[in-house]
């Protein structure tokens, strides 16, 4: 609403065999046919500065017009890592832009536990990370051009303060994976530092009208 964005709340049928996370795949890709850029945010993070708008950190984070998707690094820790011992991506927040290569990028990682493209992706349908561990496995090695995946720090784009010791404090996006219990006050701080601001200058611009002033009178 601040800055024009369209907000979408997309509930897609679950797939038979698949974790519940995969839609979230399947909508953006479905968005990209209708959207230049699409933002996706799981339901356990959000943007802790609502005034900042997204393309200042596209042009911060150096988002190009032949950038398909940018994600944020996950902890630097064992059971985050692929494969051939690279930190995964973090899918809880990303960047699409519309382009035919990032239509297919989407199209190769919804198929990807159908195994016709990446022998042993099937597992990922309904093993942790799911969608997670199918994109760092397989997906990203097909899309590598230097400019296809934007990779985000963890500091500023996953994680949250609660868990800053794992150097993901989520100082631009906050994700809650690491206590999500935190997650409404975090919101609630959040609109009030957007609220309070603009609250205080309809009080002040409206004084002469809001303000009462008998200070004159004594009452007995």
């Amino acid at each position: 609403m601040i800055h024009g964005y369209d907000y979408r709340l997309v509930q897609i049928p679950k797939t038979v065999d698949r974790s519940g996370t995969w839609t979230k795949v399947t909508a953006i890709r479905e968005a990209l046919r209708y959207y230049e850029y699409v933002v996706f945010i799981d339901a356990d993070a959000m943007v802790p500065y609502p005034n900042l708008p997204m393309e200042w950190l596209f042009n911060y984070w150096e988002i190009t017009p032949e950038t398909l998707v940018a994600m944020a690094l996950d902890p630097d820790a064992p059971h985050n890592r692929d494969w051939n011992n690279r930190t995964l991506l973090n899918t809880g927040f990303i960047i699409a832009q519309q382009s035919t290569r990032t239509h297919e990028l989407f199209e190769a990682w919804e198929s990807c536990p159908n195994e016709t493209r990446y022998p042993e992706c099937k597992r990922w349908g309904g093993e942790w990370p799911h969608e997670q561990s199918a994109f760092g496995n397989h997906v990203r090695y097909d899309f590598n051009r230097s400019e296809d995946i934007r990779v985000l720090s963890c500091a500023e784009a996953n994680g949250c303060p609660e868990v800053a010791a794992t150097g993901c404090a989520g100082e631009l996006v906050r994700h809650y994976w690491g206590d999500k219990s935190s997650l409404p006050a975090g919101v609630g701080d959040a609109v009030l530092q957007c609220f309070l601001p603009q609250l205080h200058r309809n009080f002040y611009h409206n004084s002469r009208t809001l303000v009462v002033n008998r200070t004159e009178r004594v009452f007995a």
